[in-house]
C-alpha cells in the first residue's frame, strides 16, 4: 500500500463490475499496489512519501 498524489481524476477498474475513481488533487492513503502501478502508468499521479507524524 502506497500514499498517492493525483494530478488528474482517474478511473480504475479492478474487476469487471467495480470502477474506484481517485478525483483529481486529492491525497489517497493505502492505495493497492496494482492500482498504483496503473495511476503511474497513466501519469494520473505519482506516489509520495508519508509525511513524519510528530507525537
Amino acid at each position: 500500500m502506497k500514499t498517492v498524489l493525483m494530478n488528474r481524476t482517474f478511473d480504475y477498474r479492478p474487476r469487471r463490475a467495480v470502477i474506484v475513481v481517485y478525483a483529481a488533487g486529492q491525497r489517497y492513503e493505502r492505495v493497492p499496489e496494482a492500482a498504483v502501478r496503473a495511476i503511474v502508468a497513466a501519469h494520473a499521479g505519482e506516489v509520495v512519501a508519508k509525511p513524519e507524524r510528530d507525537e
